[in-house]
């Protein structure tokens, strides 16, 4: 079968080259005389390059991208409002795409000088695009990838009811380079205007950078030239860091070019006959969403996908349609609602902006049902005995999940050495001595020369900073209480330190910049909320698990116990539940926790010591897990 891709673009691009792999016949059309490298770079997210990576991987030549590690939003002023860990981010430079992707389909199997004119038909089916200046291509199925100006869109469904222009992008690629441990995705914009600066590190020497604005802040005479465009960023974004300014010196403005951004709505489907659309030939997205080349690519591999199965082409076509068709209106959609946020900030709440770089671990949880046995757990996070507790915890969840929730409070142990005094710890020292006593006698990992070295003054902090990551999302919250815990009693750190607390939010998949905002606020007056109720309750030993049924305490269990009185006291109030037992190989196990210790491991899956550290060696082996090393113990973290 003959395939004619009309566009030879990224998207029809990667077309050819899948089709190529099933065997087709395939010839690609370009409008332009030679290779089209309009464009700076984009962001791609790891959808879209699953769909790249087989052809990497075939062809054996490495290409160039720059993974994006956070995504920052600021205001004018400097002030954060979201900072967030991106999962499977990278930017890419346009023309090395593209170049590579040529290199791999061959630029002498690529017709350029071919602009699209019309089909020639057979009984209702195209039979041949013919191109201005008489050229003719024949084929048995049509792609159109020819971008959202489409010539093929409009001679299968009309011309296109593109939304109005409300948001004009500069767009550009400087010879700045950020300093950074970290490569972040910086966006500044305004409070009261529809005015945004952002701008993504492309590579080690340079940045791609974008300028949104309100359509209605400039006239077509500011943009017409270089000189037009560069006196334009300049004098809006005056009050904007001294950053941006550094960008923009160091960009060359003959080679920025504004970017009218529009939409369509979703058409009713994607193909007519033989003839199918793909990318922005086939639907359009404001670039609110840097949804457009994975969308575009996603196209590609799912219209493979179908026309591999063996199925006619037109079930093919229409399954390619449904499968795609929902996301993509949803980015549309998606693209709407930021524009007018974007161009109404005053009447959107700071707290709500909608983040379209967040994968599904940033993604909200939906209501769960309600259980019949609820656990209040009181703990702290420099806990010792709490931390000893976690395995428990851990296999709870995965054995009786289903039946009980575990409801987290703060409970104080440490307001400051001055106002401490409990059992035989009266300061740093007395505590280093019962960590580094109990990380003997239990072979778990603790290290309590943290005492020493940089000892904590109090746990409010770290109680307060879980208490605001609740606000965010209940689950994003015990992981980072988790992570807090490992930075603290494994790796020596002072979590009390902005620095690490940061990081332990990022890396659970919370906002830092909100998490930082909420401890001033409503994560302080939660947490009083946590220390009046243990103090109504006279609870100050920890961890503390009160047995609530219906809203009533039933019974509480203070201190460390063993795992089988806690399950008896489960089934005493939950006679109902049901032991779910664990079947997890020591791999999936490392799919749930990211960080595990071989004690936990033991006691989780019920496993001798000598076929879990065989388990470890081997997947350390096979590099997928990581072990370090401590004092008396080790760790092991997925990699």
């Amino acid at each position: 079968m003959k395939v004619v891709i009309i566009g030879a673009g990224i998207a029809g691009l990667v077309q050819g080259l899948l089709l190529r792999q099933l065997g087709y016949e395939v010839v690609l059309c370009e409008r332009s005389p030679q290779p089209n490298h309009r464009g700076h770079a984009f962001l791609m997210n790891e959808d879209g390059l699953s769909v790249l990576r087989p052809l990497i991987e075939a062809s054996g030549k490495p290409l160039t991208c720059q993974s994006v590690d956070l995504f920052s939003l600021k205001r004018p002023s400097e002030e954060e409002l979201i900072k967030i860990q991106l999962d499977g981010w990278y930017c890419f430079k346009r023309v090395d795409l593209v170049s590579y992707l040529i290199s791999l389909f061959g630029e002498e199997h690529i017709l350029f000088g071919c602009e699209f004119d019309h089909f020639v038909y057979d009984q209702h089916r195209a039979t041949h695009a013919v191109f201005h200046h008489g050229i003719e291509v024949r084929g048995d199925l049509f792609i159109g990838a020819d971008g959202s100006r489409s010539a093929v869109r409009k001679a299968l469904f009309g011309p296109t009811h593109f939304t109005p222009v409300d948001v004009k992008e500069i767009v550009g690629i400087s010879q700045y380079t950020r300093l950074s441990e970290y490569k972040i995705f910086e966006k500044i914009q305004c409070h009261d205007r529809g005015l945004a600066f952002g701008f993504i590190p492309a590579n080690a020497h340079q940045s791609v950078w974008f300028m949104q604005f309100d359509s209605r802040l400039a006239s077509e005479n500011d943009l017409n030239h270089p000189e037009g465009l560069k006196s334009f960023c300049q004098d809006i974004l005056r009050d904007f860091p001294k950053e941006v300014h550094e960008v923009l010196n160091a960009n060359d403005f003959s080679t920025s070019y504004v970017w009218n951004t529009q939409d369509f709505d979703l058409l009713p489907a994607f193909h007519q006959k033989n003839v199918v659309l793909i990318g922005d030939a086939a639907h359009l997205a404001l670039p609110f969403t840097s949804a457009g080349t994975t969308n575009a690519l996603m196209d590609a591999s799912v219209l493979t996908h179908y026309l591999s199965r063996g199925i006619d082409m037109n079930t093919a076509f229409e399954k390619y349609y449904q499968k795609r068709a929902l996301p993509l209106e949803a980015h549309i959609t998606q693209g709407r609602m930021l524009k007018q946020g974007f161009l109404e900030p005053l009447n959107h709440s700071e707290r709500g902006f909608m983040l379209p770089l967040i994968s599904q671990k940033y993604a909200a949880k939906k209501d769960h049902e309600a259980k019949p046995l609820v656990l209040a757990y009181f703990t702290d996070p420099i806990c010792s005995t709490c931390w000893v507790f976690q395995p428990l915890l851990r296999k709870l969840g995965l054995e009786y999940g289903k039946y009980i929730e575990i409801v987290y409070h703060m409970g104080g142990l440490l307001p400051s050495w001055e106002a401490y005094s409990q059992g035989t710890i009266h300061n740093p020292e007395d505590a280093a001595r019962l960590w580094n006593d109990i990380a003997d006698k239990q072979h778990f990992p603790l290290d309590g020369d943290i005492w020493y070295e940089d000892p904590l003054e109090s746990s409010y902090p770290s109680s307060i900073a879980f208490k605001a990551a609740q606000l965010q999302d209940n689950d994003k919250a015990v992981s980072f209480l988790r992570r807090m815990k490992e930075m603290l009693f494994m790796e020596k750190k002072n979590i009390n330190h902005w620095r690490h607390m940061e990081q332990a939010a990022l890396t659970s998949g919370l906002d830092a910049a909100l998490l930082k905002k909420d401890m001033q606020g409503e994560g302080l007056a939660h947490f009083k909320q946590d220390l009046d109720l243990a103090k109504a309750l006279g609870i100050h030993v920890f961890p503390t698990l009160l047995f609530q049924v219906d809203g009533f305490t039933r019974f509480s269990l203070r201190g460390q116990h063993p795992y089988e009185r806690l399950e008896e006291y489960i089934l005493a109030y939950c006679p109902q539940a049901k032991k779910q037992p664990i079947t997890l190989s020591v791999e999936s196990l490392f799919s749930l926790f990211n960080q595990l210790n071989a004690r936990e491991i033991e006691f989780i899956l019920s496993m001798d010591s000598k076929n879990v550290n065989r388990n470890l060696n081997d997947l350390e082996n096979r590099g997928i897990v990581q072990r370090f090393q401590l004092k008396s113990a080790q760790y092991w973290v997925k990699l």
